[in-house]
């Protein structure tokens, strides 16, 4: 799968351009502490500052971590329940088993 097709040059949730800040209520957005939705987050913490970098958030870890469907698109459920995000380097890892 070429992901290039599906980079966007704006965030569809708050319109912030690529290596921007997304708002602060920005649906999109990722909380840097835990990976999950900043707009849901309900842990007590700073969220930090997510950037748009052109992609829906996960897809590219998908694509590195091997977590794509069939067909090849990136699985963000299998993201979700198989990877645990690292807030240092801010992507998704899969845990040594």
């Amino acid at each position: 799968m070429d992901i290039k097709a599906f980079f966007r040059k704006a965030c569809p949730g708050c319109g912030t351009t690529v290596d921007k800040k997304h708002a602060r209520t920005c649906d999109v957005a990722r909380c840097m502490k835990t990976g999950l939705q900043r707009s849901g987050c309900t842990a007590g913490h700073r969220c930090g500052h997510d950037r748009w970098d052109g992609y829906w958030p996960g897809w590219q870890d998908c694509l590195i971590l091997d977590l794509t469907t069939d067909t090849g698109f990136p699985d963000l459920n299998r993201l979700y329940t198989e990877a645990t995000w690292d807030p240092s380097s801010r992507r998704w890892r899969i845990p040594e088993r």
